[in-house]
């Protein structure tokens, strides 16, 4: 099985300690059979904090999802929560998933509320409006999605490179303990690079509540695994009666004309 992660930014020189983290974190979760290749996009603006931002490295991150469909990969995995997995799937022929609907699938399995502790206050729109988007929110709870402050950085992040316990740790778990409150009993790390540095450090479980920490990218990984085995066994890859029905490939050429080229 071949799985193609797709970050939503271009390759950040800077952040390499980063992405050898995160392979050493991630590869002894999967399967030994299952290769994992880790691609960036050729173009981004490097921000998807904001909805339109998002919306325009939309293109990018599509366009990334269907050339590792034509290179062979039996499945995609978009790994940030600000993802075009909906249309990726309309585009695609082989299964997609993405660090938020895969993981909040799992939550259902472990608790009765979920919520989300994420990296900046933008970005708790955008994972809100997709728990809405894919029929969550009767199982999470009330602010189901809040923020770390201050908001993660460049250089909050190549420090939880190095220990998360130090300086991103205390604030996320501000933010948990508060969800805990209001009813949470499942806490999902909004961030597909938080995760795994948490859990390589050990830290599963909310101290002294019993409340799951979950890796959304490792989870979403592993429930991504579980798609394409499907896919590669029996066939069962998506609907095509209407959503993810492929939509004419002449109407797709003149909507990208229209982009001059993006």
């Amino acid at each position: 099985m071949k799985i193609c992660w797709i970050h939503p930014t271009t390759r950040d020189g800077a952040l390499e300690p980063l992405w050898s983290r995160l392979d050493a974190t991630i590869r002894p979760v999967l399967r030994k059979d299952t290769q994992l290749e880790q691609r960036f996009l050729a173009r981004s603006g490097n921000f998807v904090r904001s909805l339109y931002a998002e919306h325009l490295n939309s293109v990018h991150l599509v366009d990334a999802a269907l050339e590792a469909e034509k290179d062979g990969f039996d499945a995609v995995f978009i790994g940030c929560w600000n993802d075009p997995l909906m249309e990726a799937r309309e585009m695609l022929s082989i299964p997609v998933g993405s660090v938020g609907e895969q993981t909040m699938l799992a939550a259902m399995a472990m608790g009765r509320r979920f919520a989300v502790v994420t990296v900046s206050d933008k970005t708790t729109v955008a994972i809100e409006n997709d728990i809405n988007a894919y029929g969550f929110r009767d199982r999470a709870i009330s602010r189901p999605v809040r923020a770390i402050e201050p908001q993660s950085d460049g250089a909050l992040l190549l420090g939880a490179v190095d220990d998360p316990r130090k300086a991103f740790l205390p604030r996320f778990e501000a933010v948990a303990r508060a969800c805990i409150r209001d009813g949470a009993d499942t806490i999902l790390v909004g961030c597909g690079y938080y995760g795994p540095l948490l859990r390589a450090a050990g830290y599963a479980e909310i101290p002294g509540t019993g409340v799951p920490v979950v890796d959304a990218t490792a989870v979403g990984l592993k429930y991504l695994e579980a798609m394409a085995d499907l896919s590669l066994t029996m066939g069962l890859v998506k609907s095509t009666r209407l959503q993810f029905r492929a939509p004419p490939a002449e109407a797709i050429a003149r909507a990208r004309a229209s982009l001059g080229g993006a």
